[in-house]
């Protein structure tokens, strides 16, 4: 198996800056982004099911609810963080496709840590594969044109905020 990653330094601060300059153009970028991603997405909400993966995920949780596919999948979206990092953390990156609810992370991610515990022995056997279920294998599937395209929007930021930048000489 072959794995891509793609690094590029100084997003963050140019889209910060780009903001500053020109926040239209900033919200536009962030169009283009999220319609570069928009089959990451979609795959995504696509591989999570519509009805309660176990029995026990239907019953109203205190914190959670029950399970609402709809809303599961609603809860994948695309991104772009220009916050810095907390003190002792390392920044990562700007762009991201997250899910924001509760049963949808526990669904794709439960098994990362504990692979043998009996809640995710019984998704497994409920046909939900190992950890990451949903969000990893939607954007594998998307990664390479995905890449190419999210590079091509970073060297467009890059160049608008380079073209507004002011070279003060000293003088």
């Amino acid at each position: 198996m072959i794995t891509n990653s793609v690094q590029v330094y100084g997003v963050k601060s140019a889209l910060k800056e780009l903001n500053k300059i020109n926040p239209k153009l900033r919200r536009e970028y962030t169009k283009r982004y999220k319609d570069i991603v928009k089959p990451v997405v979609q795959a995504a909400k696509l591989a999570f099911p519509k009805s309660a993966p176990l029995s026990g995920m239907a019953r109203p949780n205190t914190r959670l609810g029950g399970w609402d596919g709809g809303l599961v999948a609603k809860g994948v979206v695309a991104k772009i963080d220009t916050r810095k990092a907390r003190p002792g953390t390392e920044t990562v990156g700007a762009f991201f496709i997250v899910q924001k609810t509760g049963w949808g992370s526990i669904y794709d991610i439960a098994g990362r840590s504990n692979p043998g515990s009996q809640f995710v022995q019984n998704l497994i056997n409920n046909g939900a594969p190992n950890a990451s279920r949903a969000m990893w294998p939607a954007y594998e599937g998307n990664a390479a044109q995905v890449q190419l395209a999210v590079l091509d929007l970073v060297g467009e930021v890059m160049d608008d905020v380079n073209r507004n930048l002011v070279v003060n000489s000293g003088n």
